[in-house]
Order: C-alpha cells, then sequence, then structure tokens
C-alpha cells in the first residue's frame, strides 16, 4: 500500500511538470538592432521580461534584426503565414502606415487606449492618437524629437559660445564653415555638419525633415489623414532646403558624402554638428565619446521670425493581426508599457518618459537632456499617417540622394518624386 501510495505521488508530480512544461508559451518579439536604433537598447537585457514570464508562466523571445531588412523581413513573414509572423512588432512610427495599408496590425483595445491617452503627455497623445482615439500600439519611452546636436569644444575653438547652437540657415552655414577642419593637401578631416545620404531612404528623409519644414514645404496636405491628399514638398521651399545642403556639399564644403553617418561622426569627432535623433547621442555618448561636451537644441529655422519645425518619432509596439497568441502578447505589451516600467527604463537609460506623473518625478525635472528636450517636444510634428507613406518617403528620400550624389537636378528629382508620391497616396486609398 505504501508503494503505491509513493508511486501514485510520483505520477501526479509528473503530470503536474508536464501540464506546467506544456502550458510554457513562448511570445516572440522582433526588433531593430545595432547603433541606428538606440532606442531598442534595452532589448539587449534577456532579462527584461523576467517578472513578467514568470507571473505569466511564459517565455518572451527577444529577436533582432537589421534595420534596412526588417521590414521586406516581416512583409514576407505575413505573406507565410501566421506561424512565421512575430507576436510584437518593435518598429518605427514611420513604418506603421504601411503595416495598416496591408491591414496587418491590431487595434489597441478601445477601454485600454482611453486609459493611455489620458495618462500619457501631449506629445506622446500626438504619437499615439491615429483619429477619435484610435491607437496602433505604444510608442517607446525616449522621445525620438531630433534636434541640432554639436561639439561644445569645437564651437569655443571657433570663436562661437558653447551653449549657443546657430538659429537661422545663415548662421548655420556660417558654423559649418568655421568649424570645419583641412588637412595639408585641402581634404576634409572635420566637417562643420554631418548629413545623412546613404541607406534607407526612410532615414534620409527622417534627418531632412527640419529644412523641408523650416522652409515652408510639407510632405502632404493633410498629415492626419489616412487617405487622400498631395505632396507639398515640389515647391519653392523643397527646393530651397535641398539647395542649402547640396551647397555645402559642393560650394562652402562644409560637409560631406565621405563621412560615416552623422551621429557616429559627432561621437568620433570629426564632426562639428548633426541633426538627428537626439535620444541616439544620448544613449551612446557616454560609452562612445565620454570626453565629448554635446549641446542639443532645436535645428535652424530659414528666417529670424520663423517657428522651429521638427520631426517626432517614436519606436512603435504593435501586435500583428496574425499573432498567435494575443491575449498574452497584449499584456506583455501593456506590462512593458506601465507607469512603473516607464520609469524604471527610462531612469536606467537616462532616456524620457511618457506618462505624465513620471516627467514630474526626478531624475526628469532636473536632468539637463530632460529639460533641454522638454523645451523642444512643443514644436516636434509626427509623422504623416497617411497611407500611401511608404511610397512618399521612398520617393523623396531617393529624390533627395539622387541630387546631392550629383545624379540629378533638384526640378526634375523632386518632380519624378512628386508624381511618384502622389500615385502612391492615390494606390492607398483604394
Amino acid at each position: 500500500m505504501k508503494y503505491l501510495k509513493t508511486l501514485l505521488i510520483l505520477l501526479v508530480l509528473t503530470l503536474l511538470v508536464s501540464t506546467s512544461a506544456i502550458a510554457k508559451v513562448t511570445i516572440t518579439l522582433w526588433y531593430p538592432e545595432g547603433q541606428i536604433t538606440a532606442g531598442a537598447a534595452h532589448f539587449a537585457d534577456k532579462t527584461l521580461f523576467a517578472d513578467f514570464e514568470v507571473k505569466n508562466n511564459c517565455k518572451v523571445d527577444l529577436v533582432g534584426g537589421d534595420y534596412d531588412t526588417m521590414r521586406q523581413k516581416i512583409f514576407a513573414a505575413m505573406a507565410a503565414g501566421a506561424g512565421r509572423v512575430p507576436d510584437i512588432l518593435f518598429v518605427d512610427r514611420s513604418w506603421v502606415p504601411g503595416l495598416l495599408k496591408e491591414d496587418a496590425l491590431e487595434p489597441v483595445p478601445e477601454a485600454d487606449a482611453k486609459q493611455w491617452l489620458a495618462a500619457v503627455s501631449p506629445e506622446i497623445v500626438e504619437l499615439s492618437d491615429y483619429g477619435n482615439g484610435q491607437m496602433w500600439g505604444y510608442p517607446q519611452y525616449g522621445i525620438d524629437v531630433y534636434g541640432i546636436t554639436w561639439n561644445k569644444d569645437y564651437f569655443a575653438e571657433a570663436g562661437f559660445d558653447p551653449e549657443r547652437a546657430p538659429q537661422t540657415w545663415a548662421e548655420f552655414l556660417y558654423y559649418s564653415l568655421k568649424t570645419t577642419k583641412k588637412d595639408a593637401a585641402g581634404n576634409l578631416t572635420r566637417v562643420g555638419y554631418a548629413i545623412r545620404h546613404v541607406g534607407h531612404p526612410h532615414g534620409v528623409v527622417h534627418k531632412f525633415l527640419w529644412a523641408l519644414w523650416s522652409a515652408g514645404a510639407d510632405l502632404i496636405t493633410d498629415p492626419k489623414a489616412l487617405k487622400g491628399g498631395k505632396v507639398l514638398f515640389n515647391n519653392e521651399g523643397g527646393k530651397a532646403a535641398l539647395k542649402l545642403v547640396y551647397d555645402m556639399i559642393y560650394v562652402d564644403k562644409s560637409t560631406s558624402l565621405n563621412f560615416p553617418d552623422p551621429r557616429a561622426a559627432l561621437l568620433q569627432g570629426i564632426a562639428a554638428m548633426q541633426i538627428s535623433e537626439t535620444i541616439s547621442i544620448q544613449a551612446r555618448q557616454p560609452k562612445e565619446a565620454p570626453n565629448l561636451r554635446w549641446g542639443v537644441d532645436l535645428p535652424p529655422v530659414r528666417y529670424v521670425g520663423y517657428e522651429p519645425a521638427t520631426n517626432l518619432n517614436s519606436w512603435f509596439y504593435s501586435v500583428p493581426r496574425l499573432s498567435m497568441n494575443k491575449e498574452l502578447t497584449w499584456k506583455a505589451i501593456k506590462w512593458i508599457n506601465s507607469v512603473q516600467r516607464d520609469y524604471e527604463l527610462c531612469a536606467k537609460y537616462k532616456s524620457t518618459p511618457r506618462y505624465k506623473e513620471n516627467w514630474a518625478k526626478p531624475p526628469f525635472t532636473t536632468d539637463p537632456y530632460a529639460v533641454a528636450l522638454r523645451k523642444m517636444l512643443p514644436y516636434g510634428r509626427a509623422y504623416p499617417n497617411n497611407l500611401g507613406l511608404d511610397g512618399i518617403m521612398e520617393s523623396f528620400g531617393a529624390a533627395i540622394q539622387k541630387v546631392w550624389h550629383n545624379e540629378a537636378e533638384i526640378g526634375p528629382a523632386l518632380a519624378e518624386a512628386e508624381e511618384l508620391a502622389n500615385k502612391a497616396i492615390r494606390d492607398a486609398a483604394k
């Protein structure tokens, strides 16, 4: 009898262990990795979801991929079927309209969206709300506002106030020219302004929008509409913005096509200024350039009196419609984007929060970077919601590259891009 009782206990324990193993679900999260996506730095911590995994008897598998090929990988997975699609996508917000065009994303549950929009700061509402409270994902912490960042020592060396950024295009050109350095043969060894001119067209446009908007041009007539409208970059403003940088390359020669990504150039000490995601410099500088003294401010405007404008972007946690574990997936996304996790991750990675209540807490009330960004955020603009955004970005980014690489003149390049972009808008509206 004692033997049978022991055997029964062992059998029950075996069944419990077996049941537990079967019940453990794995949800997969895809994200772009590498230096180009500083906002994804926390995914390097493979214990990121550890507490959630224990409490929910699951595993969150973090899978990194290349930024330039991730969009193709996502669409290929969707074409292959439900078993190939991840449960969570961590994507650039500018990719979202393309995914919506393919009906690829689950909407955030209405009650959750309402709660989120009431709790976060205005710029996060701007990034989250696609109209009437409709959400297609949660913007990541670390607000991706674009700004001019500069090397304070190089400014001082040139006789400029190291705490002050150039305010207008004219000042910007002058600062760039005065902070360049050349070797004995006349070759640039340091550019005044480093530019993004290669790679994915989206990235090229991202880092040029400050000039386009400052010139009074735009990407599209109604940025908030999902369908319809026309592009607004083939005009006097768009041409002036392209010529601004073209002249810096070929006339003033204060920038060059022979330098690396602008963020890397600043961090390596071979650029005095660059304009991109400020969070990238904030995240990378302590490790890559510990002695760099740098400043951050809004990009320059075309003329005195013009209102500053810059792009406001974010990485997005979204759920594909073909996700196999939607209930658990939404639970994981809500957990990583909770008030507490927002505070913990922002404090750990010295980034900026999303919740209004976290902005009111130290270190965000006193940190110089957070304070500077708080002043810049009201001038940030989100990317258009239009379902044809991919086509707009692809054609406009290609035009920028052609002009700067002397493969096409400004007028014809923008005319071709306008035609292709407007066709993308019309096709997306069908």
